[in-house]
């Protein structure tokens, strides 16, 4: 299982939905702005879950726009049912990027 894409709920249950998908979407964004890196470098797996479990989640690099981490934090809601849908993502990045607010 990657372990550090999945959702917490998704840990427990092994059963993904398309919310468990909109948090491992939010890890893939915090790769994508860090051109790459993979998430949670350093961590063993056990580490990984033991810290998100706990509330960990993934900071901001300094050049990211807090509007943006805004959203991704939202991906990663404790609550499945508060994490955005991907209908919503897919409107409001949209329109973020469209009008060059981080380019």
């Amino acid at each position: 299982m990657p372990i550090r894409w999945t959702a917490i709920e998704a840990l427990d249950t092994q059963e993904f939905t398309s919310q468990s998908d909109v948090w491992s979407f939010g890890i893939l964004m915090t790769e994508i702005l860090t051109k790459g890196r993979v998430p949670y470098v350093g961590w063993d797996n056990d580490t990984v879950i033991a810290q998100v479990r706990r509330g960990y989640r993934l900071p901001a690099e300094d050049d990211w726009p807090e509007s943006l981490y805004e959203i991704i934090k939202r991906c990663w809601d404790r609550e499945p049912q508060r994490r955005p849908t991907f209908k919503y993502l897919n409107r409001i990045l949209t329109g973020y990027f469209a009008d060059g607010e981080y380019c």
